[in-house]
């Protein structure tokens, strides 16, 4: 890597595509990963040289063009709201930063088609207006953009129904090798899984087709138990019925929900937050009743997605809120047992006390599943690594966001297909450098 590379961008690229100033690299170097009290030690000081945001596929061709040929890291970002350092640059060079090539290319019956910039809000209020909805999205989606969510997330809102990025959400994508000049290919089906969750460590994606949903009216609920395990039973049965149309199940054990001041909920019970197609609204109030629910807050249909709404409290929402009141919060990311996530709740309160319980529904593969973001104050490396080991050991798997590393974090794919596909794609091993391991056959077991 030569100074050239830097004078080169100057005089081939437009200004308004460059910035070199401190904030602006400090700021486009950064994501949520702060909700890590490792990963916000472990990145401190990490930094891009430059930030590059093309706004179109060609502009981004000569960017990669002139990255390529001067051998320059290439780290590249969305909106910055993942939590696990998947856009920090480790080993300086340039951010590629996608955030204006964001426009909304076509929307079709059951589809529509993007580049990876667009911001998920936009997509679902673009998708709404064709009476059709995006299918899931993040808590952040208001912000988030797709190519980040596919690259660094697994599902959120509307996870409960249609599952996760794995389950067909992606039709189709186009991606982008880091060669002069990039070469550029589209895939569909099965092919689109190694570039689903891992970081963007092996192309990049320059567009994008997703499935659209047939428009529902959500509204939503705010609805209190005395006990936290009623509040479970209550998210359980709600889960599990086909019937009610679903686009959100979070509970949260008290004192959680202290920490979502706008929703203004009773203190000392648990809560679950909910959005439910308002068709099943006496199914719903059934299901209160029956588990002995309180309503809190009930927020009619016509005023979905106009000021705030239940959504902004979940998912990692939930950390995020926390962490504003509380700077030594942090959280997991586990997977409960379905049919054990009492005594699994119960043995981890036991032990440590200090846990408070999160709990979000999802599908994968039309598999009901219980994620948890549960939330502890972190007082060490080694009290955090205990909590990680214990959920393990009770069969509550974690996917540890306490990591920049793609395999520790939990990949999605074979690894030694993965380095095989980083090596055709990435010759030069310049994309996202660090975040995947080299995968050593005599080593590694995939």
């Amino acid at each position: 890597m030569s100074m050239d590379w830097k004078t080169r961008l100057k005089e081939q690229l437009d200004p308004d595509c460059l910035l070199w100033d401190d904030a602006s690299l400090a700021k486009y170097s950064m994501d949520y990963h702060h909700f890590s009290p490792v990963l916000a030690r472990e990145l401190k000081d990490k930094v891009a040289e430059c930030i590059v945001s093309p706004r179109s596929a060609e502009e981004l061709d000569l960017v990669l063009s002139i990255l390529t040929e001067e051998k320059v890291p290439v780290t590249v970002r969305g909106n910055g709201t993942g939590n696990y350092g998947q856009a920090v640059p480790l080993t300086g060079g340039a951010v590629i930063n996608l955030a204006n090539m964001n426009k909304v290319l076509e929307i079709g019956d059951g589809y529509m088609r993007v580049e990876p910039g667009a911001r998920l809000g936009k997509m679902d209020e673009a998708a709404r207006e064709c009476g059709q909805e995006v299918m899931m999205m993040p808590s952040t989606f208001h912000t988030a953009s797709i190519g980040g969510f596919i690259s660094g997330g697994f599902g959120g809102i509307g996870s409960i129904t249609w599952g996760t990025i794995w389950d067909g959400f992606v039709e189709q994508i186009t991606v982008k090798t880091i060669e002069s000049p990039p070469q550029t290919f589209t895939l569909t089906g099965d092919e689109i899984r190694p570039y689903l969750h891992t970081y963007g460590v092996v192309g990049i994606i320059s567009e994008l087709r997703v499935k659209l949903a047939p428009r529902v009216e959500w509204m939503q609920w705010a609805v209190t138990f005395e006990a936290w395990q009623d509040a479970v039973r209550f998210a359980m049965e709600l889960a599990s019925d086909d019937s009610m149309m679903k686009r959100l199940v979070s509970v949260h054990e008290w004192p959680v929900s202290q920490y979502f001041k706008a929703l203004k909920l009773p203190a000392e019970r648990s809560a679950a937050l909910l959005e439910i197609d308002e068709q099943d609204e006496r199914k719903l109030l059934e299901a209160i009743s029956r588990h002995g629910g309180q309503i809190d807050r009930r927020i009619t249909a016509d005023k979905y997605r106009k000021g705030i709404g239940v959504s902004d409290f979940t998912w990692n929402h939930t950390t995020l809120w926390a962490r504003k009141a509380d700077t030594s919060l942090t959280y997991l990311q586990t997977t409960h047992t379905w049919d054990h996530v009492f005594e699994e709740m119960a043995v981890i309160k036991s032990e440590f006390p200090e846990v408070m319980q999160h709990l979000e529904f999802n599908k994968q593969a039309g598999k009901l599943r219980i994620a948890g973001l549960p939330l502890l104050t972190f007082t060490s490396d080694e009290r955090l690594n205990q909590l990680i080991r214990r959920y393990n050991e009770i069969g509550a798997s974690v996917s540890n966001p306490h990591t920049w590393d793609l395999e520790d974090g939990g990949r999605s794919f074979v690894h030694r297909k993965l380095w095989e596909l980083k090596q055709a794609n990435d010759p030069y091993l310049l994309l996202n450098q660090l975040k995947l391991k080299e995968y050593k056959p005599d080593l590694t077991v995939s």
